[in-house]
């Protein structure tokens, strides 16, 4: 072999080599983010991870009594120290936390000074059958935030909280988890069967996510993130109300 066939054949091979290196390269990166596409998708479809993260438009004209200020959501008490608590109605980890943290809520407000505002979401409007429960159980707590008794109807609508990815509480059954809740009142019932709330539950799911609230529940005291999810969720509440007094 000449000295120039050796030196084609050497770079045919050092090209070949390039190539290989640039399909193995081009492989890795589809890999990677066809994973991320199929991680995100799972989290978007697992109401972990807020789909819609840009920033809501006007709020609507029709919200219910007893709103928050920025009509972000039901304002439970009021005082120095704001705690919000974002909440969807067919999350179990949501209902694990309203049961924990009711005693530490009572506490606090006892002694005044605490602002609860309470944030009812739809991150998990996919995970019912048919779609949408979230925001229709959501819609229903707002009627009863008309009642007065917004926190009452939560706590129902948690006891009473179906499975995922099953049918959520018909119509019927939300507007008899009123009566559960001491609501009597027929105008209870229509404001149900109405839904005028729908448009506000969405202002509140979009807003929360655009204030990067991705989970439920999230707690937050003067706007900074507790973590809950330990065995004292009472405790890390208080101390962090306490904190925030000081």
């Amino acid at each position: 072999m000449t000295s120039t066939e050796t030196t084609e054949t050497t770079d045919a091979t050092v090209r070949e080599m390039v190539h290989r290196r640039h399909r193995r390269r081009r492989t890795l990166v589809v890999s990677l983010v066809a994973v991320l596409v199929v991680v995100a998708a799972a989290l978007v479809g697992a109401g972990l991870v807020r789909a819609n993260n840009t920033a809501p438009g006007k709020a609507p004209s029709r919200v219910p009594a007893g709103i928050a200020a920025d009509k972000s959501g039901v304002a439970a008490s009021t005082g120095a120290v704001r705690v919000d608590v974002y909440l969807d109605y067919l999350c179990p980890e949501c209902r694990r936390t309203e049961r924990a943290l009711t005693a530490a809520l009572d506490d606090l407000r006892s002694h005044g000074g605490v602002s609860v505002v309470y944030h009812p979401v739809a991150f998990l409007d996919g995970r019912s059958e048919p779609a949408g429960y979230s925001t229709q159980a959501a819609s229903a707590a707002a009627c009863a935030a008309d009642a007065g008794r917004f926190e009452q109807y939560s706590t129902v609508l948690f006891a009473k909280q179906p499975a995922e990815q099953g049918p959520g509480l018909s119509e019927a059954q939300l507007i008899a988890a009123g009566r559960d809740a001491g609501i009597t009142g027929a105008s209870f019932a229509r404001c149900v069967e109405d839904a005028p709330y729908l448009p506000w539950v969405r202002y509140v799911s979009d807003l929360a996510a655009s204030r990067k609230v991705a989970l439920t529940p999230t707690v937050m005291v003067e706007g900074r993130r507790v973590d809950v999810t330990g065995s004292d969720p009472g405790g890390a509440l208080t101390r962090a109300v306490t904190a925030a007094r000081r």
